[in-house]
C-alpha cells in the first residue's frame, strides 16, 4: 500500500495538472534520514500578502487509525511536537492532512459533507481531510489514543478554498478566516484535553482507579463545533493547568499566531514564486505549495 509521500505526490501532480496556471510547487532536496517526519508549507497569497500552513501528511490504516504518535528515530523527538514547533518557527498554522478511507462516514457536525458554492456534498469529498495539529496533541494527552476523534474533527481540505469574496473581504482574506477558525477549534479542543486531565485527577483522588479518564468525556455535552463544551464557572485549577501547559516552549506565542493578520510574504516565499532557488527553513521540510489566490478575488 502506497505511503503518505507517495499519496501526497499523487495529489499534488492532480492539483498542479488542474490549476497550473495559479499553483506553483517547490519541492526541496533532503537527505534520507530527514524523510522521516518531513512536512509540506502550503502558502496562500495575493497581491505580496498571505498566509502559510505547517502540513504533515497521515494515511489511515487498515483499522481507521493514523500513526500519530510517531518519534523520529534519529532524533527520538515526537513527529507532531516537531510539526508545531516548525510552524511556529516560521509563522505558519500547525495541520494535519488525513488521506483516509472512502467508507468513512463523520460521526462530529464538523467532518459532516454539506454543500458550498461549487456545489453538492459527496461522500467522496471525505477522502482527504483536514485537522489543527493542536486538535492531534489535545488526543495524544489521552489513554489510550483514540484517532477517531481526530478523524471526526477533521473537515473535507476543499473547504478551506470555498468562499468566495464577500464585501470587503477578498478570496484570500475568507481562506485565512477558515485556516484561523479550524486551529481555533484545535485549541479549543486542547484546552477541553486540559481540563479533562484536571477533572479525571479529581475523581481519581474522589473515587480511586475507578475514575474515568479521556480527552472528549462521552458524558459531557459537546459545545459549538463539536468540540467540549466550556464550563460555565471557571475552575481555577482548569485556569492553572492551562497557563502551565500553554506556557510550556512549544506552546508559547500559539495565541498570537491565530489571531495574526495576513502579512507580507516573507523573502523566502517570494523568491520562490518568482522562481529563484531558495533554501528550506528546515530539514524536515519536504516543499512548499504555493497558491495564488488573486483571481479568486
Amino acid at each position: 500500500m502506497p505511503d503518505e509521500e507517495a499519496y501526497t505526490k499523487f495529489n499534488l501532480q492532480d492539483i498542479y495538472r488542474l490549476h497550473s496556471d495559479r499553483v506553483v510547487i517547490r519541492e526541496f532536496q533532503r537527505s534520507e534520514e530527514a524523510l522521516n517526519g518531513a512536512d509540506w508549507e502550503w502558502w496562500f497569497h495575493s497581491g505580496g500578502h498571505g498566509f502559510g500552513m505547517r502540513v504533515q501528511a497521515k494515511r489511515a490504516k487498515r483499522g481507521g487509525g493514523y500513526e500519530l504518535e510517531h518519534v523520529v528515530r534519529r532524533t527520538g523527538a515526537r513527529q507532531s511536537e516537531l510539526l508545531v514547533q516548525d510552524a511556529q518557527a516560521v509563522g505558519c498554522f500547525p495541520a494535519y492532512v488525513l488521506y483516509n478511507h472512502r467508507n468513512w462516514v463523520a460521526a462530529s457536525p464538523l467532518g459532516q459533507v454539506t454543500a458550498c458554492r461549487h456545489g453538492p456534498g459527496e461522500q467522496r469529498q471525505l477522502g482527504c481531510t483536514l485537522v489543527s495539529a493542536l486538535t492531534v496533541h489535545a488526543v495524544l494527552r489521552s489513554r489510550p489514543v483514540k484517532a477517531a476523534y481526530v478523524r471526526d474533527r477533521s473537515v473535507p481540505w476543499h473547504r478551506l478554498l470555498c468562499d468566495g469574496p464577500r464585501g470587503e473581504q477578498t478570496g484570500l482574506h475568507m481562506a485565512h478566516t477558515a485556516a484561523k477558525h479550524l486551529h481555533q477549534r484545535g485549541l479549543h479542543d486542547l484546552r477541553a484535553a486540559i481540563r479533562a486531565e484536571v477533572r479525571w485527577s479529581k475523581n481519581r483522588d474522589r473515587y480511586g482507579a475507578a475514575a474515568r479518564y479521556g480527552p472528549w468525556d462521552e458524558s459531557e455535552e459537546a459545545g459549538e463545533g463539536g468540540t467540549m463544551a466550556t464550563p460555565d464557572v471557571p475552575d481555577p485549577d482548569y485556569q492553572r493547568a492551562e497557563d502551565e501547559v500553554l506556557g510550556m516552549p512549544i506552546y508559547r506565542g500559539i495565541g498570537e499566531t491565530l489571531e495574526q493578520p495576513l502579512s507580507p510574504l516573507p523573502d523566502r516565499v517570494r523568491a520562490m514564486i518568482e522562481g529563484a532557488v531558495t533554501e528550506p527553513p528546515d530539514e524536515r521540510a519536504a516543499g512548499a505549495i504555493l497558491v495564488d489566490l488573486t483571481a479568486s478575488d
